[in-house]
C-alpha cells in the first residue's frame, strides 16, 4: 500500500520500520492516554517506516531513547509526545495529530473518521481525505 508512495521520496526521508510488538504497545499506550485508537492507516505506515521527514514536512513516528540519541530533534515528533503536548496546550480533543509542516497539522478527525490537513493557527481545514495514503500524496505534493 505505501511502497509506491515511499519510492517517490528520498530514502533519507524514511526510517527503519517499527516491530509489531512495539506497534501493539504504542496502540495500547495511546488509547490509555487519550481514549482514542490510532487510525489503522497510520499504523500501516509504521510497518514501512517509523515516521517521515521530507522538505519541511514530518509525519510522527514511535521514537524511543535509542533512536533519539542520533536524532534528538525528532523527540517532538513522537506520536505520544506530540499529542500530549498539543492537548496540554489546547482544549482540542477532536483530532489525533499525525504530523506537521510549518503551517499545517496532519490529523485524523475522530468524529468524522477522516484524515485532514488543517492550519496550525485557526484550525481551518484545507483538505479532507478518506485514506492516510491520499493525504500523504497531497501533503508531500507527490504525484500518483
Amino acid at each position: 500500500m505505501y511502497t509506491e508512495f515511499l519510492s517517490k521520496i528520498p530514502d533519507a526521508a524514511t526510517y527503519e520500520k517499527v516491530p509489531q510488538e512495539k506497534i501493539n504497545n504504542i496502540e495500547k499506550e495511546f488509547y490509555s492516554l487519550f481514549n482514542a485508537e490510532l487510525p489503522k492507516d497510520y499504523i500501516g505506515l509504521l510497518h514501512y517506516t517509523n515516521g517521515l521527514s521530507y522538505d519541511g514536512h514530518s509525519i510522527c513516528g514511535v521514537y524511543d531513547s535509542d533512536f533519539l540519541i542520533d536524532r534528538p530533534r525528532k523527540k517532538s515528533m513522537d506520536i505520544l509526545r506530540f499529542n500530549s503536548n498539543f492537548r496540554a496546550l489546547t482544549d482540542i480533543t477532536d483530532y489525533i495529530l499525525l504530523g506537521k509542516s510549518s503551517i499545517d497539522y496532519i490529523v485524523y478527525n475522530i468524529q468524522e473518521m477522516r484524515f485532514q490537513i488543517i492550519s496550525n493557527g485557526v484550525m481551518e481545514c484545507f483538505g479532507t481525505f478518506d485514506s492516510f495514503l491520499e493525504l500523504l500524496y497531497a501533503f508531500f505534493e507527490v504525484e500518483k
